[in-house]
Formats: C-alpha cells, structure tokens, sequence
C-alpha cells in the first residue's frame, strides 16, 4: 500500500493550510457572534486557509519568474504562511471579549437527520480514501492543474510563459510537493478532500441560513450524495471547489442582500461574498458569472425601486462592496496575464460550443424542483382528488418532455444536435407546467402568501443569482454535466425546501413503524449510489481499491489514458537507450507535459518538412488530438507535407501506436533529414544508373529494384525505387508497373499506385521539394484472379502517371527522347 503512505505525507502540509492557517483568519473574518456556528467557522476556514497561501505563493512565484530565482521554496513559503496566520490569530485574539449573542438552544437532530449526516460522512470518508488511492488521471487534471504544481515545484517559480487558468488549485498542489521535497501526486492530491469538505457545509449553511437547518442538511445532502459529484470529488479538476466558492459566496451575499437593518453588518457579508467570490475568480473565469447575477438581482430591485436610489442605496451598497472586494485576489491572475501579453482569460475553443448538448437532462435540478414543490403545495393546500390528477398529469407531460432526449434511454440523442431539446418536447414540458398551475390556481393566494415569506424570497433570489449561469453553461457549456456543478446547490435549494416541508420531523413521527422503516430504507437506497460512486467505474462494474491489477502508478495511469501512456513509455525507453532526453513535436497534445514537466514539446501545428527538420525535434506524436489541431488552424492534414511523409521510413520510423476506442497516438522517431537533398544512399538499392532518366522532364529516377525474381499468386513483390524532383513538381503524379512479356512487349499486368502510400494518405508527388530525394519501398501482389499467360519469363517497366490527364510522362534518358517507360535489369519468373 505505497500510495496510501505517499498520501499521508500531504497530510500535515494540508491540515497546516487548511486548519491552521484558516482557522485563524476565519475567526478574524466573522463576527464574534457567529463563532457559535461551528459548520460556518469550519467552511469560510477551509476557503480563506487555501487563498491566503496560494495568494502568498502567486506572489513568490510571480516574483520570482520576474528576477529568475527560485522563490516558490520551502522556506518562504513557510515563513510568510506563519506571520499570515499569527496576523489573523492576533485579530481573532482581540475579538475574543467582543460581545456576542447566546444561541437559543438548537432542538435535537431528527432520526433522519442523523442517518442523512452518518451517509455524508461514509461518502466524504470513502472518497478520502479513493482520493489518496489514485494519482492524476483526469484530462484536465493532466494537462493543466498536475502539470503546473509538479513544474512549479520544478522551476521554483511560475513560468511567465504559463496562461491558462488561474491558480488557486494547481498552487495547492505545488504546495504539498515543496514542503515534502518530492513530486507525489498522492500527497497533493490530498488538498482535494479538505475542499470538498468545504463545499459540503457551504451547501448545508446556504439552506440552512436561508431557511432552516432541516433545509439546510437536505441542501447537503441533495449536493454531496449525487454519484456524479462522488466520481468527481476525487478527480481533482475545479468544478468540486469553484461550486464550493460560488456557493459560499452567495451564502454571504443573500444575508447581506436580505438584511434591511444593521448597515454594518450588511457590510460585512457584502465583503464576505465578495472574498469567497475572489476565490472562486482564482479558480476558473467562470465564477465572474456570479458578478452578472449580482447586476441581474440590482436591475430587478432598481426596478421595483422605479429608480429611487433612497430606495435602491442599500443593496447597490451590497453589490458594490461584494465586486469591489473580490477584485483584490480575483483579478491579480487577469491582469498578470495581461502584463505579460497574455490572453486575460483564456476560453475554450469555439469548438466546444458547437458540443453543447442543450438537453432535457440539463434541467433535470429545474423539474426536480417544480415536481416536489407541486407535492408540497398539493399537501399543503390539501388538494381535491380532481386537482391532484391535473397535477399529477402536468408532472408526467414534463418528465416526458423532459427524458425525451435522455441519452441513455434513447442513445441516438446522445450527440449534439441529436441531443438539443426538440420544439415539441418544449411544447410538452410547457404544457405541464400550465397544467400544474391550473391545479394549484384555485389556491393561489394561500400559495403567493407562502411564497412572500421572507426565507421563500431570499430561495428566489438565490434562482436568480443563478440564473445567469446556468444559461451560459446550458447554451454554450452543457458538453459535461461537471460544467454546471458551480450551481447546484442553489439550484437544489427549492427541492430541499419542499422535501422539508413534505418530510417534516412532526409527520414522521406520526407515521407507522413499518412506514418510518420504509423511510429509512428508501434514504439508504437512494444515498447509496452516491457513497460508494467514488470507488466504482462508470460502468459500476469494477470495483477499483480491490483490483490487484492496479499495483502501480503506471497501470493507474492507464485506466483512463492507456493510448497516451504507450507514447510516454515509448518516450522513456528513448531516455534510457539514448541517455538524453528527446524533444517531441506533438500538435494539439496537452497531457504530455505532465509526465514531462520540464522536457522540450511543441504542441504547435507544423506543415512541411522543412519547418519540422529547422525544430530539430527527435519525435513526433499523430493521432486524433493532432488531427484536430489540424482542422483547428484550417488545414486538412493528410494534404500537409509532413503528415503525408509520415510513412517515408527513411525520415520517420513509427516506435509505438495505440488506439483506445476515443484517442489514437502514433510515435515516430525522427530519421536523417540530411539525406533529403545530395546524391542518394547505393546502399538501399542494388541498380543505381549513371544515366540521367528524367520522366516529365522534372522527375528523375535514380535506382530501382524488385525482389523476389521468382514469385506465385499471392506473393508479394517488392519494389524499391529512389526518385528526386528537380524541381517543385506541383502535379500530383502516379506510378505504374507493368509486368510485360519479354518480347511481346505487351503488358499482361499493371499495377498502379501512388508514392509511399500509408494509413493516413500517401506522399503526394506536389508536395515535394525541389532537390529532394525520396526512397520508396512498395509491395505489391500477383492478381489472384485470372491466371496469367503459360510463358513465366517477364520484364518490369517503371511509368509515370498523370491521373488528370490518363497520360503517361515521357521518358529522356541523358536528354534523349526514349519513350515513356523504363524496363528494370532482370528476367522475372511469375507463375499463376
């Protein structure tokens, strides 16, 4: 069990960040009133730990890549994590005698709250463990976060080369691997669980603090026991702990939103949301959707203000100090970036938007909540039976609606735009909904003044907060459901108010035994997928902690990359054999680098030959992300020079190849690109002619050979030629081989082909360069159809094809005219 002792020792650098660099300043933050609330003390600790030392290392690294020194070291960050966390224990200290309000006395937890805590724990404790029991092997993961904090644990800086997205995680990573001097994924990845801890009481205090604490354990609970975020929680990408600081963030703006009194307290969560809203800005760009929310709940105010800014003045002053107060941590990222000459923020490419899936399982949080709140509401108002079938029916028009485009019931609705909810399925969906509303319309006063609630209202503005959001990522992101995870515990709120109402402690008491057991067992049913999801496959067929296969990092690697990993074992042996390390042209990789972190590659588009020899590169990597790479910059691939010369052997000598069902690499090793130009190799043919045969005019031939002289059906017959343009060619051109009666001179079988022909196209006659020599190495068969003629004694001739015009070039030998085909040295025996 080495990885689980590899994780260990990332468990004090975390707890040190974590706990006792955030305790303190979590303390200072909050008023002393709060420090009651354990679960609000141990969620803004978890954050403000995690900022306060990626903050400090953003300036370390930054500083350091400005004077090109090592700063990102043990001893600074060390140093200066004391004097942040002895600043925030002195201000906690002096708060300590402030005046605080006793906490009414809290009822005890219901037996169902229980079970629902004691299931968030088993989750949150067997992700522990599958999060310390597997390396990095997420695509991101790979090729952005792993990547950078192994380089910066490296470099002792950060690049200024590096972009992409902002730091908060991958310095937390970095972190680990400094302070225990050594690269162990295990051990950063042990940050992963403090943050996702984290979430899970921002979840809990959103309902809680909204509404109750019932409501605020069904939050948590809806959140943390949802299989997807199980599988996701150990990944170690950003959307587990930007939900966490997108959630924690409105948790603070709602209080300060809803609060009408205290001026300085409104402040305060202003600040508050702000600072938690920071962070998730130095986590990914995505989170500044929180700012449109902000602006969308101030337009609807400004509006039922009708533009009195006496009316308006108190929540503009909670949007202003919460955007004004993630600047600071939230935008020193951006504008590095920009100081540099770098993109502010680099997006995803135009191609993923055309992948979002616009599907009915995008709004699956939405009809959740629209179903449980018609039960409640139904139960609430005690509807008639006649009502309670309208509704019921409105349910099942929008679930169909809804699962009409569900990929696993209907596989041919998986890819976009298959996937894209049709106009009658919006139709179908927008009738349930009228049909519930004209279940419920008979008591719509006794419903519009259970809504007008204060703990109601502040449940719509935390929709609307969301709004934004949610349809940037549903239009333009929804290719993975991760993508939306930022949201999900606003969007789950309503849900968990109804099932509150509808499961309240007073009603299940009042139960039967039998029901209240069948309660119990329907919790443990529907939280089980989600305790367990971390440990199992997607396929929830394999079990991953008791595979004896997995005995290694390298096969860990491989569950999820085994093409990928092909190449980086390829790339090792050429280390080991050659004792330097190579350098890899890979076009539109990105996972390389991780496994590589300070090794020379290019993941740059390169179309010719020349362009590749100037590189110098020893290796070169082809497969589907290359391709796409390709497309990207607007070039075909197979019309390149460079990929169309792929199967010349004398330039590149293919070393590894490996298809996984979604990703193909190939690795080839670069050869001598001096042999290009000059006069060719005798050693790779045995006729070398000292005349000068120019088919064309422009196309000389140099040599040939073909073996073996004596061949049946089915043999195949090599043919070697070496051939130099004169100049740019510019014609595709094909070459034929004729195998001729001796005397006759009539051919009585032609093969026809084009030059170095491989899996991915074939070496074009235009694309050569003037002066170049080109090797060619063609095997061809016998027909195995008719037999041929009783005589077996033949001849070879050699022409050159123009496909355009069906004309045969013609032939000069030493400047004469002689025809158009050149006969190879040698009688061949072919028998049928």
């Amino acid at each position: 069990m080495n990885w689980l002792n590899e994780a260990l020792a990332g468990i004090l650098p975390t707890l040190w960040m974590s706990v006792g660099l955030g305790l303190p300043w979590s303390l200072a933050l909050l008023p002393r009133r709060h420090w009651h609330s354990r679960a609000l003390v141990a969620a803004v600790a978890l954050a403000i730990g995690p900022a306060c030392m990626t903050g400090w290392m953003l300036v370390l690294g930054v500083l350091g890549a400005q004077a090109g020194q090592g700063l990102l070291a043990r001893e600074w960050i060390i140093v200066g994590s004391l004097l942040i966390a002895a600043l925030g224990a002195g201000i906690a200290w002096r708060k300590r005698r402030g005046l605080t309000a006793v906490s009414a006395p809290r009822a005890p937890y219901a037996f169902d709250e229980k079970l629902i805590i004691a299931m968030i724990a088993a989750a949150v404790v067997l992700r522990w463990i599958h999060t310390a029991y597997w390396p990095f092997t997420a695509y991101d993961a790979l090729w952005v976060y792993g990547y950078q904090g192994r380089l910066y644990f490296l470099e002792g800086l950060i690049p200024q080369s590096i972009e992409y997205y902002p730091q908060f995680l991958q310095l937390q990573y970095a972190y680990v691997q400094i302070l225990i001097g050594a690269i162990n994924d295990y051990a950063a990845r042990m940050v992963l669980p403090w943050l996702h801890i984290g979430g899970i009481f921002a979840a809990y205090l959103l309902g809680e603090r909204l509404l109750n604490r019932r409501v605020g354990l069904f939050v948590a609970a809806l959140w943390s026991l949802h299989p997807f975020v199980g599988q996701q929680s150990t990944i170690g990408d950003l959307e587990i702990t930007l939900a966490y600081s997108f959630t924690l963030a409105a948790v603070f703006f709602l209080r300060a939103w809803s609060e009408q009194e205290d001026e300085r307290a409104r402040r305060r969560d202003a600040l508050l949301a702000g600072l938690m809203l920071s962070i998730g800005l130095f986590t990914k760009p995505t989170a500044g959707a929180f700012v449109w929310g902000v602006l969308l709940l101030l337009a609807l105010e400004a509006a039922h203000a009708k533009l009195q800014f006496g009316r308006l003045k108190p929540r503009f002053t909670v949007a202003f100090w919460t955007i004004l107060a993630s600047a600071p941590l939230g935008g020193v990222w951006y504008l590095r970036n920009l100081l540099l000459g770098h993109e502010a923020i680099t997006w995803p490419a135009d191609f993923w938007l055309t992948q979002a899936r616009r599907s009915g399982d995008y709004l699956s949080w939405v009809v959740l909540a629209i179903i449980l709140g018609v039960v409640a509401a139904a139960i609430k108002c005690r509807l008639p039976a006649r009502q309670v079938v309208i509704g019921a029916a409105g349910a099942i028009l929008l679930l169909v609606g809804a699962l009409a485009s569900n990929p696993i019931l209907f596989p041919e609705r998986f890819d976009p735009p298959a996937s894209h909810i049709q106009l009658s399925e919006a139709a179908a969906m927008a009738g349930g909904i009228l049909l519930i509303g004209a279940s419920l319309f008979a008591h719509r006063r006794a419903l519009i003044e259970a809504l007008a609630r204060p703990g109601c209202v502040s449940v719509g503005w935390a929709l609307l907060l969301a709004l934004p959001y949610f349809l940037t990522f549903f239009f333009s992101y929804s290719y993975h459901y991760r993508l939306g995870f930022a949201i999900v515990p606003l969007l789950v709120t309503p849900s968990a108010a109804a099932l509150a109402s509808v499961l309240s402690p007073d009603r299940i008491k009042g139960w039967r035994p039998l029901i209240r057991r069948s309660y119990i067992l329907v919790l443990l049913i529907l939280g089980a997928p989600g305790i367990v999801s971390a440990a199992i496959d997607v396929t929830w067929s394999r079990v991953w902690l008791v595979d004896e296969w997995l005995d290694s990092d390298s096969r860990k690697y491989q569950v999820y990359n085994p093409s990928l990993m092909e190449m980086v074992f390829g790339l090792k042996e050429y280390s080991r054999e050659n004792e330097r390390e190579p350098f890899v042209l890979a076009p539109g990789e990105e996972r390389l680098h991780f496994f590589f972190p300070q090794m020379r590659i290019e993941d740059t588009v390169t179309s010719t030959l020349g362009e590749y020899e100037a590189l110098g590169a020893t290796h070169f990597i082809y497969g589907a992300k290359a391709r796409q790479a390709y497309l990207n910059a607007g070039l075909d691939p197979r019309r390149t020079q460079l990929i169309a010369a792929l199967g010349r052997d004398d330039l590149f000598e293919l070393k590894k190849w490996h298809y996984d069902g979604t990703f193909s690499y190939e690795l080839y090793e670069s050869g001598d690109f001096a042999a290009r130009v000059g006069e060719p190799s005798r050693g790779f043919v045995s006729n070398v002619y000292a005349q000068e045969l120019l088919f064309g005019a422009r196309l000389r031939l140099f040599a040939t050979d073909a073996y073996p002289r004596k061949a049946y059906k089915g043999t195949p017959v090599t043919l070697l030629t070496i051939w130099r343009a004169e100049e740019a060619l510019v014609q595709d051109y094909h070459i034929v081989l004729e195998l001729t009666h001796p005397e006759t001179r009539v051919a009585e079988y032609q093969w026809r082909f084009v030059p170095v022909q491989h899996r991915h196209g074939y070496y074009s006659t235009a694309l050569w360069d003037a002066g170049e020599l080109v090797n060619m190495s063609t095997v061809l068969r016998l027909p195995s159809g008719d037999p041929l003629p009783p005589e077996d004694d033949y001849v070879l001739r050699l022409r050159v094809l123009n496909p355009e015009s069906e004309q045969f070039l013609p032939l000069t030998i030493d400047g004469a005219e002689a025809g158009d085909a050149w006969q190879l040295d040698g009688i061949y025996k072919f028998r049928s």
